[in-house]
């Protein structure tokens, strides 16, 4: 083997281990803009203009509006989090951390391995609970 052949082998090791990593540490995406949401690692990550405690007041009503049972709530200063169930027995997990400028991070999983659609649902109808979507 050639010298380059081992220095791109031992590169293309390095970065398999480096993102293996990020995998099973569960690094959450850094870039998400004001209200916007990407869905990574089974969550959906979001950034909305809104502060804590308002989001996790629209974050229940959401879930009521979805017919999801709410079964339990925390908050404090430090954050907040809300778990309902559905109908067909998956948890929903929603949490929610203050963040600059008078926003919050949101983060939501649906079930064990995650579903982007009912993610995105949620998302959408805590976005109308806070008045930030137009339409029905």
């Amino acid at each position: 083997m050639s010298h380059k052949t081992i220095l791109r082998s031992r590169s293309l090791l390095f970065v398999f281990f480096v993102y293996l990593s990020f995998i099973l540490v569960g690094c959450t995406p850094s870039l998400v803009g004001e209200n916007a949401a990407v869905f990574s690692m089974r969550r959906l990550h979001a950034r909305i203009n809104s502060d804590m405690a308002t989001v996790n007041e629209a974050s229940v009503v959401a879930l009521e509006k979805l017919e999801i049972k709410v079964v339990d709530k925390k908050k404090d200063v430090f954050g907040a989090k809300i778990v309902g169930k559905t109908s067909d027995e998956k948890t929903i997990t929603i949490k929610i951390k203050p963040a600059e400028n008078n926003s919050s991070k949101l983060i939501i999983c649906v079930g064990t391995f995650g579903n982007e659609m009912r993610s995105r649902a949620i998302y959408e109808q805590i976005r109308k609970e806070l008045g930030q979507v137009t339409g029905g």
